[in-house]
């Protein structure tokens, strides 16, 4: 038995020795190893990139990652949806995320665009060579989204970019999946600012309009004389500055629309001294809320424009589910705002109201009702504080002012107690297409911070859309951390480790056996 092993190691001392002998003394043999090396490390590479694996996220972040919460969104998605990529290179991380959200969910699919590749679409959706767009559409729905600006924002809390492409895509594409589209009507025949409905049809709120019919909103103007009542199918009612008043029948119609428990978004801006509305305050004496006609001047230096107390960044809630996230990452401009007055606590106790703050201004703000061209005098006898711009109210309808058809169907389905909200905004023009020099000599005012998301955001409330998600991750910065997948780390560490560990030990050999020669 000793013997025999004794025998075995010595003849595997001999193959080593005459294997090392052989091929040491052999110049081209050592070439020939080392080339062969060198082909297993490429023939390697090729067959990893041959996988075609998805690539290996190391940001602290996940940035390049498709969340589990969009992956668990996506399965409720399954119409077909397809993204188009205009003016972004393929190996970019937008297009990396992309390729997750189709491999996530069969009915996602996307292409990349170019006037050589898809010319008709290129035209369909008017793409110019700079652009840098993503559209993703369904059906005869399709949402534009602007990468260049609408794939990250900036937090104002930690003055830090924040990375939102996939927040934003994830939501894109759940808004065109929604089955049954919120219905909101645009009251006209006061002289509010309009919609756009139509190609080439001129209105003051075209931007607005374009991304509420993006965040798939059906949306359409209605005249209350014409039609007779608020239509049944209405999920919110907006009125947008009014300069007229309302007849006493037309808001009979909007308080009959709010006792069955609808839902209103109002703004109103400053009018004449001599202008009073009292048919458009009745709607609002539900509520318990007055607009009060004047304007807002600001005395912090660090939240007005250029030095006009006129224009200012409001204070916004982080409290409430409408502002949080433009609390938290964004902004807003309001020019020439009024403030809201409120009844007594006990007076809204007695109308079932309660109400949150969503806009005001700091403590330093002046309210300005005197319009005389007598600057001094009118802020003389001007109001001081901190006042409140916009608010969501929440009226509960009791048995005694909901509508007996109501009344029955709550009880019927045993349902929580009806309820009627209101968000009034003593500012409109924040929301038109109107360019304020102060601001911006090329965009206007709804494009600026997050305006047109207050209301977008407001409305999507008002009518319990269901929410997209809120994905926000930081950008890519010096901290990095290794996140691949089992298969993927073991691919890794062969390429990083395993083959120059043999290409090194091969040398140490070499250099061991000529030290011995010596």
């Amino acid at each position: 038995m000793k013997k025999t092993e004794k025998s075995d190691i010595k003849f595997s001392e001999k193959f080593s020795l005459r294997f090392r002998k052989i091929m040491m003394t052999s110049k081209l043999l050592t070439l020939l190893i080392v080339l062969l090396l060198v082909a297993a490390f490429v023939g390697l590479n090729v067959w990893v990139q041959s996988l075609e694996l998805p690539q290996i996220d190391v940001t602290a972040n996940q940035i390049y990652t498709l969340s589990d919460s969009s992956k668990k969104a996506l399965e409720s998605v399954q119409q077909e949806i397809k993204l188009y990529v205009f003016g972004i290179e393929e190996n970019s991380s937008v297009v990396g995320l992309i390729k997750q959200y189709c491999e996530a969910n069969d009915h996602i699919s996307y292409e990349m665009l170019s006037s050589e590749t898809n010319l008709a679409k290129v035209q369909e959706f008017e793409l110019e060579d700079g652009y840098s767009i993503v559209v993703i559409e369904s059906g005869e729905s399709k949402k534009i989204i602007d990468a260049s600006s609408e794939f990250h924002s900036y937090d104002y809390t930690t003055y830090a970019e924040v990375d939102t492409t996939e927040q934003t895509l994830t939501n894109s594409i759940l808004s065109l999946s929604v089955q049954n589209k919120p219905k909101v009507y645009f009251v006209e025949g006061h002289k509010e600012f309009k919609i756009s409905t139509e190609e080439g049809e001129q209105a003051q709120l075209a931007v607005l309009s374009t991304y509420l019919k993006n965040e798939a909103f059906e949306i359409e103007k209605m005249n209350l004389t014409s039609m007779g009542k608020v239509p049944d199918d209405c999920d919110v009612l907006v009125i947008m500055s009014p300069q007229d008043d309302f007849l006493e029948n037309e808001a009979q119609m909007v308080i009959d629309y709010i006792n069955k428990g609808g839902n209103l978004f109002v703004t109103k801006d400053v009018l004449g001294q001599e202008v009073t509305m009292p048919n458009f305050q009745k709607i609002l004496d539900v509520y318990g809320v007055k607009v009060e006609n004047g304007y807002i001047l600001e005395n912090d230096s660090n939240v007005i424009a250029s030095g006009y107390p006129y224009v200012f960044r409001p204070q916004v809630s982080i409290s409430n589910e409408v502002t949080a996230d433009i609390a938290s990452d964004s902004y807003m401009w309001l020019a020439y705002s009024q403030k809201l007055n409120f009844l007594s606590e006990e007076e809204l106790e007695k109308l079932n109201v309660t109400y949150e703050e969503l806009l005001s201004t700091t403590d330093s703000a002046m309210f300005i009702t005197d319009f005389s061209s007598d600057v001094n005098k009118a802020a003389a006898s001007s109001q001081s504080g901190r006042f409140t711009i916009a608010a969501l109210m929440t009226k509960t309808l009791s048995e005694g002012n909901a509508s007996e058809e109501t009344q029955n169907e709550t009880t019927e389905q045993e349902t929580e107690p009806l309820q009627s909200q209101l968000i009034v905004c003593g500012n409109g023009q924040f929301t038109t297409d109107y360019i304020v020099s102060e601001l911006s000599n090329q965009y206007p005012l709804s494009y600026l911070g997050s305006n047109k998301d207050f209301v977008i955001n407001g409305i999507s409330f008002l009518a319990e859309k269901e929410g997209g998600l809120t994905i926000r991750k930081g950008m890519a910065g010096t901290s990095y951390r290794f996140t691949a997948t089992q298969e993927q780390n073991r691919i890794v560490l062969a390429i990083i480790f395993v083959a120059p560990i043999v290409i090194i030990l091969f040398g140490i050999m070499v250099w061991r056996h000529r030290k011995k020669r010596k």
